[in-house]
């Protein structure tokens, strides 16, 4: 089984390695995507939305083609303002309108609602029950340990996107476990214990994080 990334930012390139070394330690990273053998996945960002649809999509899918090794084109990107729905239409809709077909090879779109930042604050063990003053309109506004995380809407007074106001949610949370996080420095959510309790969380409420869920899926095919 071979798999080819197309994610959307740096975030994805650092976190889905991770994960990917604990949940499916059978494949193997590779740095250039002719370098594919067998259980190998290459993974590559597209620099953020749109330019993951306009720049890199279609020299993704010409590349799998006329490397055909790949069992699935992986396409990850966020939802954000959107509907996953609508991003799903949008992959298929670029693909169509260049006139581009995968040989050989499956798409599997996967739309972080709201970004991947949603995903992990599935993590219910970073709740605090005791917020200090910096959590506190935080927690109030919405518990993401007993709601499902993407369906948190922005307050009114918040000027960005739902992802943004997601990612100073989360930063703020793990804040509270004395834990540091950053888009570029996301060490603390790839911990094996941290995606044990996503896992987790997924398994005992089953209607949340749908999407993360899509991700675990894809992984379980490839065991």
């Amino acid at each position: 089984m071979n798999l080819y990334f197309l994610v959307e930012g740096k975030t994805e390139k650092k976190v889905y390695p991770a994960w990917l070394k604990y949940l499916t330690p059978h494949l193997t990273k590779i740095s250039n995507a002719s370098e594919v053998k067998e259980n190998n996945y290459y993974i590559i960002s597209g620099m953020g939305y749109p330019s993951l649809l306009d720049n890199h999509l279609i020299n993704a899918v010409e590349e799998v083609n006329e490397l055909g090794k790949y069992d699935y084109l992986v396409i990850s990107l966020d939802a954000d303002d959107c509907k996953v729905e609508d991003r799903v239409a949008e992959v298929n809709n670029k693909i169509s309108q260049k006139k581009v077909q995968l040989k050989n090879c499956q798409l599997w779109i996967i739309v972080q609602n709201r970004c991947i930042e949603t995903w992990f604050m599935g993590n219910s063990n970073v709740f605090t029950r005791n917020p200090s003053p910096n959590f506190t309109p935080f927690s109030t506004h919405y518990d993401v340990s007993t709601n499902d995380p993407e369906y948190m809407e922005k307050p009114k007074h918040f000027s960005g996107t739902i992802g943004q106001y997601h990612k100073k949610y989360l930063t703020h949370m793990l804040k509270e476990k004395n834990v540091n996080y950053s888009e570029t420095l996301p060490q603390a959510v790839t911990e094996s214990h941290y995606i044990e309790q996503l896992q987790l969380r997924v398994k005992k409420q089953p209607t949340h994080l749908k999407t993360l869920q899509n991700f675990f899926q894809l992984l379980e095919i490839t065991a």
